[in-house]
């Protein structure tokens, strides 16, 4: 059985907290779950309980995983994330700033890595993560983190330009033009692109189409009956070729295939954000 459950954070933690998310794999009687890990710009923070997720790239290589792994934003290569009977995982993740203003990590240093959690928060996260496996539930377990996180907003650390218009172009979904952000923070966009890359560990006309790409396919998963034509006249793409050489380049995929595939790598509670285009 591969049981999955999300929900989005409350009220106040959602400037920091898009969703949390757990899935336990029991009864598979040997059978291994593969699931296509596309590009995404959140920073996930995953606690295992159980058996770990193997990740496997496209060369062959692996990714380590952790007790806690703290998993920053990445552009897309090919990987996949082999699952198996025993694993039981609960996910936070995080607004693609969050990082920065909870915990004081530089975003850029995030960008394309995984790490073991304690190098990056402390070794407190593993306390944590003890506390919350001995809990039953996945509400409960939400109900302790968010607890946890309430603490850590009281005082969050102050953001640059930079990173004020990568909030704002994420908001946007990444529908707008890189030329007329640069203009309102006073720069060239030639500087403009050198320092988002700089500070956020992504050009920003990539992280633009990471946004786009994220918010049509969390808004599919979330309704699938809204059709791909629908979505890419939606969110801005020229038609729905445009869409599906989007797709192919930070998935791999096409559309639909990606939706077969993709599993519980994008919950529904990630799709919350994206009802509120119209």
């Amino acid at each position: 059985m591969h049981e999955l459950y999300s929900t989005s954070p409350r009220a106040e933690l959602r400037p920091y907290v898009r969703a949390f998310a757990q899935r336990k794999i029991s009864g598979a009687g040997g059978k291994e779950f593969v699931q296509p890990i596309p590009a995404g710009l959140e920073q996930t923070v995953e606690f295992e309980f159980g058996e770990h997720p193997i990740v496997e790239f496209g060369d062959g290589s692996f990714s380590p995983t952790y007790q806690v792994g703290a998993i920053g934003p990445s552009v897309y290569r090919p990987a996949n994330i082999h699952l198996r009977d025993g694993i039981e995982s609960f996910a936070i993740f995080f607004q693609p700033l969050a990082f920065w203003q909870l915990f004081r990590v530089p975003l850029d240093k995030l960008a394309n890595h995984n790490y073991d959690c304690r190098d990056v928060v402390g070794v407190g996260i593993l306390e944590l993560r003890d506390r919350m496996a001995e809990m039953d539930s996945f509400f409960k377990r939400v109900q302790f983190v968010e607890e946890y996180l309430l603490k850590k907003i009281a005082n969050p650390i102050g953001t640059t330009p930079i990173m004020n218009a990568a909030h704002y172009m994420f908001e946007r979904r990444g529908i707008l033009r890189i030329s007329d952000i640069a203009d309102e923070v006073s720069l060239s966009l030639r500087q403009f692109e050198r320092r988002f890359a700089d500070e956020i560990g992504v050009r920003p006309k990539l992280f633009a189409r990471i946004a786009r790409f994220q918010a049509v396919l969390d808004t599919k998963v979330d309704c699938s009956e809204t059709a791909w034509l629908t979505l890419a006249h939606r969110f801005g793409y020229h038609d729905q070729m445009h869409m599906i050489r989007d797709f192919h380049g930070l998935s791999g995929f096409s559309p639909e295939r990606l939706l077969e595939r993709i599993g519980d790598m994008r919950p529904p509670a990630l799709a919350a954000r994206g009802k509120k285009i119209r």
